[in-house]
């Protein structure tokens, strides 16, 4: 059995994200020889693989279920109202300390983890980043474990809106440091970083000044030491919470 159409657009999807094939099959959690297989054994892929594959390399899962379908040995295979809806692959590339400053040190390439969520049409062609939540200090919205979902301010060629959450860049003595906070614009042009928290303990916003230094508002960094600079770096969109 010939899947020439479908190894090409699996083929032009690994040469596009750079993945090789054993790559795209542990990203996508199937098996390691499923594409070898396909092209060597000419052996029909499950509609399940084929959908994870798709997610994986990121595109609709029709791109590859469509094809598949009009195979004579997937004749009975219909794609579901839920396999159409788009999806693409974010990667959780670190972990964040939500409303505490934490050492910023991205994971390396090897051990980022990857979740399929909902595509995004407001920002088609922008990459998305995943950062793991940690500590209870925005426990109000994300709970620890959640993911935060996330583009760069740079990447979308704006700066955060009053009451959008935000991953936040210090660079102090002790180096870089992040956090996650929510953004507001203040009646009298302040701009302001909050912590969401049920924990008094996290209850002190951030003051950005003009010069991108925080302060609280006794004159001092709300959460330790003096920022030599402050930095929004990326605006959090969406958020995902394994059950």
């Amino acid at each position: 059995m010939s899947y020439e159409l479908l190894l090409a657009r699996i083929k032009e999807r690994l040469d596009a994200t750079g993945m090789s094939e054993r790559k795209a099959c542990i990203t996508a959690g199937v098996g390691l020889n499923t594409i070898r297989h396909m092209r060597a054994r000419g052996h029909a892929p499950k509609p399940a693989n084929l959908q994870k594959l798709a997610v994986a390399l990121g595109v609709n899962p029709s791109y590859f279920l469509d094809v598949a379908a009009g195979d004579a040995s997937m004749k009975s295979f219909k794609p579901s109202e839920n396999q159409e809806v788009p999806v693409s692959t974010v990667f959780v590339k670190g972990a964040v300390q939500a409303g505490l400053w934490q050492e910023a040190l991205e994971w390396s390439a090897e051990d980022w983890k990857a979740i399929n969520v909902p595509a995004d049409d407001r920002y088609l062609g922008v990459e998305r980043f995943g950062l793991l939540v940690r500590g209870s200090s925005m426990n109000r919205v994300y709970p620890e474990g959640s993911i935060a979902i996330a583009v760069r301010t740079d990447c979308i060629g704006r700066m955060p809106r009053s009451g959008e959450r935000v991953v936040v860049l210090k660079r102090g003595e002790s180096g870089l440091e992040a956090t996650i906070k929510k953004y507001e614009e203040a009646a009298d042009g302040r701009r302001i970083l909050w912590p969401e928290s049920y924990d008094p303990a996290f209850q002190t916003p951030v003051i950005l000044d003009d010069v991108a230094q925080a302060i609280s508002q006794d004159g001092h960094d709300a959460d330790h030491g003096c920022a030599l600079d402050l930095e929004v770096i990326a605006i959090v969109v969406g958020s995902y919470r394994p059950e």
